[in-house]
């Protein structure tokens, strides 16, 4: 395999450079693992993949694989899900804790119940989030994030920077003194500040399209690894030499990255070669982790205890599945749609199959709970009565629809 990148160190004036040169000098050949996984929502199995304490099982394996490792996370943690809509997302900063998570990115979910909410979670975190991108009214990071974090392993020095989707402005609810500065910029800027600060290799952690990912791997060199988030599919790729990867969702898989780092000479200088490989390991079948498992259990219960009430049964398959919802008229989605429509008394209603989150199939017999409900549409949306033209119709739908081959969460389910 070809290497990602090979690059002689930035050189800093005066004492600095002599650090620099003194501590790549002792830098000996070694591997660095970066052991990635992103938007995760459900804290237990589902239908056999997924689970935090099956990943923590992982992890502990990864790492006595590895000396050299580090966990990172690629965003969408603190909503939305079941649980989260009770705790505001309380447990997976917990779990994330126990996990050992060393650095994460935000996601557009982190703002569902908006910035100060965010703040909180941040806060109660022991791992560094990142917000490069993503300002307060201060003009700083906002909500406690950083812009960059240099970590030092091996005796590399590696620096990341976080970038979060500017759609965000109207997937979640960031408010008013939330702004997003344009990606590229955002991080040619902490490229430029993390090289200078001695920086041997550059991750990027992004929470935005795989489209976005590589445009951003095109227009801003020197960014040696980007780990993803935003899409729910496993993915590596090359684009202009920097490696991408994206580990799913909901922890089917843990992504690793393995990085192997040496100094060698070129030309009679010496220059860091970088040589990637990779695996996706799944959680399926994976024996949960005890301790974490104790957690998960626990908060499960005081769910289950909370939601266990029947609201009704269904007397046919009821179809909520991602791949439906996103770009095709669903039952499920004609359901939600005509309550909309009937509690205002409207003549026509709409809302986004991306709102619809339970990505599962309900057999004829199935007696639904509040549980269910909540975990197909966890997001507390309000119901709005308004007037429109014909014209303004016909252009939401048409907006609705113009992103059905990426199956953005914009599709809509029609009343």
């Amino acid at each position: 395999m070809s290497s990602l990148r090979r690059w002689l160190g930035v050189l800093v004036a005066g004492g600095g450079f002599a650090l620099l040169l003194a501590r790549a000098a002792l830098a000996e050949p070694a591997t660095i693992t970066l052991l990635h996984t992103n938007d995760v929502y459900e804290i237990a199995p589902v239908e056999g993949q997924g689970g935090l304490a099956e990943l923590a099982t992982l992890l502990r394996q990864e790492r006595a694989r590895s000396a050299h490792s580090l966990t990172t996370f690629g965003g969408d943690l603190i909503s939305p899900s079941v649980l989260s809509g009770l705790t505001k997302g309380a447990q997976m900063i917990d779990l994330l804790n126990r996990l050992g998570v060393d650095i994460a990115v935000l996601g557009n979910h982190e703002f569902d119940y908006g910035p100060l909410l965010l703040a909180e979670r941040i806060e109660g975190s022991r791992f560094t989030w990142l917000g490069t991108n993503v300002l307060g009214p201060d003009g700083k990071p906002a909500a406690g994030t950083v812009a960059t974090k240099v970590i030092e392993v091996a005796g590399y020095r590696i620096g990341f920077f976080g970038l979060l989707t500017p759609e965000t402005e109207v997937l979640s609810s960031p408010g008013t003194g939330i702004s997003f500065t344009p990606v590229a910029e955002a991080a040619a800027a902490a490229s430029r500040e993390l090289r200078a600060a001695g920086a041997d290799l550059i991750v990027a952690l992004t929470h935005e399209d795989l489209a976005d990912d590589r445009a951003l791997a095109r227009r801003v060199k020197g960014i040696d690894v980007i780990l993803g988030g935003h899409d729910h599919d496993p993915i590596t790729i090359y684009e202009g030499g920097t490696l991408i990867a994206k580990a799913g969702h909901d922890a089917y898989y843990l992504a690793a990255i393995d990085l192997r780092l040496d100094r060698v000479e070129k030309r009679g200088k010496k220059v860091l070669e970088v040589l990637p490989s990779w695996r996706y390991l799944s959680t399926a079948g994976m024996a949960p982790d005890p301790e974490i498992r104790q957690v998960v259990d626990r908060y499960q219960a005081e769910l289950d205890q909370e939601l266990s009430q029947p609201v009704g049964t269904t007397t046919v398959l009821l179809d909520t599945r991602r791949a439906t919802v996103r770009v095709a008229e669903s039952n499920f989605g004609d359901l939600v749609a005509d309550a909309m429509r009937a509690s205002v008394k409207a003549e026509v209603a709409l809302t986004n199959g991306g709102g619809i989150r339970g990505d599962r199939t309900y057999e004829p017999g199935s007696v639904l709970t509040r549980k269910d409900m909540l975990r197909e549409l966890p997001f507390g949306n309000v119901v709005m009565l308004i007037e429109l033209s014909g014209a303004d119709l016909l252009a939401a739908l048409e907006n609705g629809v113009s992103e059905v081959e990426d199956a953005a969460g914009r599709f809509p389910q029609i009343s």
